[in-house]
């Protein structure tokens, strides 16, 4: 998938990551020439099939914010089709309901930073909180004038 039309964030989510398109190449040419390497020169070979499969495990998790909808992990959601959002800044959640009855929570912890002090840590994670948010509730607003929107 190409991400470069969506608005990308890590954030470490419960499913799955993504993996690239070239990542899904390296592994495949990896795979390729370690399964003869094997054959000929042993150490290479492992070292191949290794690279193929750290290639396939090692997964991105991001949060992908595009035009029409939200990507997170398993999980698509159409701006479109929310119906209620509840921001909560204290609790540091964002809940999105869609008319279909499913859920998608953000929460402000999930966001990775490389700030090593606490006080730090907690801004990165709030000022980046706040960021993905107010794209999320612009875009519901864009997409669903109706949806009831709360705590903004």
């Amino acid at each position: 998938m190409d991400d470069s039309a969506f608005a990308t964030f890590k954030y470490r989510h419960a499913d799955s990551g993504m993996i690239s398109r070239q990542r899904k190449i390296i592994a495949v040419i990896l795979l390729l020439l370690g399964l003869p390497g094997l054959l000929a020169f042993v150490p290479f070979g492992l070292i191949c099939l290794f690279g193929a499969l750290v290639a396939f495990v090692v997964r991105d998790k991001k949060l992908l914010l595009g035009p029409r909808y939200l990507l997170c992990g398993n999980q698509l959601l159409y701006y479109a089709n929310v119906c209620r959002v509840s921001l909560s800044s204290d609790a540091g959640s964002l809940l999105i309901e869609t008319v279909n009855g499913r859920r998608f929570t953000l929460e402000r912890d999930k966001f990775p930073t490389n700030a090593r002090k606490a006080p730090k840590i907690a801004a990165n994670k709030a000022a980046k909180f706040a960021k993905v948010s107010g794209k999320i509730i612009d875009k519901v607003r864009a997409a669903a004038p109706a949806a009831e929107i709360l705590g903004t």
